[in-house]
C-alpha cells in the first residue's frame, strides 16, 4: 500500500513511496541498497529507484522493502 511503481524496459523499476528518506534507510539496514531520487528532481519526489537483479537479490529486496514499509 502507497507504494507506485512506474512502466520499465530497463534493469529497474521507478517507485514512488510515502516517504522515500525513511523508506531507503529502512532498506539500508538491512542490508539493501537502492538509489534515493527524492530531491534530485522535481517529478522524482519521494521515488526510489529499484534495480533488478538475480531471483536470490529480488527476493531479499522484496521481503527488505514488506518489513521496511511496515515499519512507516
Amino acid at each position: 500500500p502507497g507504494v507506485t511503481s512506474f512502466p520499465s524496459e530497463a534493469n529497474f523499476i521507478l517507485v514512488r513511496v510515502p516517504d522515500a528518506a525513511r523508506l531507503f534507510e529502512g532498506l539500508l539496514r538491512r542490508g539493501v541498497l537502492v538509489k534515493n531520487l527524492h530531491g534530485s528532481h522535481p517529478l522524482l519526489e519521494q521515488c526510489l529507484r529499484l534495480t533488478i537483479g538475480t531471483v536470490e537479490e529480488n527476493e531479499r529486496l522484496l521481503s527488505a522493502l514488506v518489513a521496511a514499509l511496515a515499519e512507516q
